[in-house]
């Protein structure tokens, strides 16, 4: 029981490591998984358009041209000839919505879904679309951003050099860098610079008297905790949650240290013990002309690269202003963008609208419908009453139907995003960072800002 004891925090420490690295949480600049987006303007000519994806080799492709009544019905069947009679009217309206899904926001250019496999050629085909006249666009997949794991390396490696406990700093420094690694995010990459500096300031009076209380009186590295966490959170919830994960393995680093640092004083006739209280100890090690301004530059680097990535990383140019259809939350989706319940709605009236009564007593509702068929048994006519339900059978039907369409619709695009694809507007090739990471991400560097100022007059601590 008290080997147990004694490893649990290292348990505990490699347990958070590995959810950290398996659920990383690695930003995506595309907008539909297994689609890229290629926009034309919308006056261009189809055919012109169609023989440019050729001859650059792409001969796959989802446009509105190519579109047909997505459902399969017998010819000549009540449910088909109802279809055509009813096609103008309201009850058909997802046809006309299930185009916004070829056009931009403002309708100013028209959209070809390309599968992934023909990405290679787009930059060929935007060549060919530049030498017509023809203004257009793709979106843009973003690369790693590898420059924030490898700062917070840097920042790192410079303060473990200044840090007074370099044992206590190494195990608590270890995983903010394996969370930067697995969570590439601005707002995530600063919050880590952060909590790296709380981890400095705290391994320079790790195991001296009164620690504890002086950290706590230190409102200053509390409030830069709690940005830190803010900071993380803003970059989603997930990233948040493994961020409070790391401040726990952080807190484990104290006990594996101690542990260690005790195995370690077994094999020597003599303990050396600080006599020097917390108080008297600065907890900026007196290195502060040197630390805070790589902090500063660091942080300086990360925002100039947020700026920057705004533009084309890949050769393929975008229009920074159209917004083009993609995934977004269920709360940020877009009316014009239907999404699978009309899709099933709309099934579900075609294959019902014949069978409909307007009988007010009938025993039918929105969900269910009963009508009769007529069957000749033994030489006599016989009514059979036959039944439909609106309910998980029944869209598990038209969701697994899609794939029997005899051409290459928009709703197979859609059923590539999974069944809780929601969808409204995005810019090409961004990483839709909210306003509020932004202000957050300003908010932190100040932070780094206040507590340099606050070392520099003094505020640390006592030298």
């Amino acid at each position: 029981m008290k080997i147990l004891k004694k490893l649990l925090p290292l348990l505990l420490f490699f347990v958070i490591a590995v959810l950290t690295i398996n659920f990383r949480y690695i930003p995506k600049g595309k907008i539909w998984d297994g689609y890229k987006i290629l926009y034309v303007q919308k006056d261009s000519s189809v055919k012109e358009i169609e023989q440019v994806l050729a001859e650059s080799g792409i001969p796959e492709y989802v446009s509105l041209a190519g579109q047909r009544i997505p459902i399969m019905l017998n010819k000549n069947s009540p449910e088909e000839t109802m279809l055509k009679l009813n096609i103008n009217k309201a009850e058909n309206s997802y046809l006309y919505e299930r185009q916004n899904f070829f056009y931009d926001s403002q309708k100013q250019y028209s959209i070809y879904y390309i599968p992934e496999q023909y990405d290679r050629h787009i930059s060929q085909a935007l060549s060919l679309l530049k030498d017509r006249g023809i203004k257009a666009g793709a979106d843009t997949t973003l690369p790693y951003l590898w420059l924030l794991p490898v700062i917070t390396l840097i920042i790192f490696t410079v303060l473990l050099i200044f840090s007074k406990n370099k044992l206590f700093f190494t195990f608590s420094g270890i995983m903010p860098c394996v969370y930067c690694f697995c969570n590439a995010f601005y707002s995530c990459a600063i919050a880590v610079f952060i909590l790296l500096l709380c981890t400095f300031v705290i391994s320079n009076i790790y195991g001296r008297k009164g620690a504890v209380k002086k950290l706590l009186n230190n409102y200053i590295l509390i409030a830069a905790l709690v940005i830190s966490v803010v900071l993380a959170f803003s970059a989603g919830f997930t990233p948040g949650l493994f961020y409070l994960l790391s401040v726990a393995a952080c807190c484990m680093a104290y006990f594996i240290a101690a542990e260690y640092k005790r195995f370690s004083l077994r094999k020597t006739d003599f303990a050396p013990v600080l006599i020097r209280p917390a108080r008297r100890i600065s907890i900026y090690a007196g290195k502060t002309n040197i630390i805070m301004p790589c902090l500063l530059a660091a942080c300086v680097i990360v925002i100039a690269y947020f700026s920057l990535s705004s533009l084309s990383l890949t050769g393929v140019k975008s229009d920074s202003k159209v917004l083009l259809p993609g995934a977004t939350a269920a709360a940020d989706a877009d009316s014009r963008l239907p999404d699978f319940e009309k899709f099933y709605r709309w099934n579900w009236n075609v294959l019902t609208s014949p069978y409909k009564s307007l009988n007010e007593n009938s025993e039918y509702d929105e969900n269910h419908i009963v009508y009769p068929r007529y069957e000749v048994t033994d030489g006599k006519i016989e009514r059979k009453n036959m039944m439909m339900y609106y309910d998980d059978t029944f869209r598990k039907r038209i969701y697994d139907g899609i794939d029997s369409l005899d051409f290459y619709s928009i709703e197979s695009v859609i059923k590539g995003q999974g069944k809780d694809f929601f969808a409204g507007y995005t810019r090409p090739g961004s990483y839709n960072i909210s306003i509020f990471s932004i202000i957050m991400m300003i908010t932190g560097f100040c932070v780094l800002l206040f507590i340099y100022f606050s070392a520099m007059i003094g505020k640390g601590g006592k030298k």
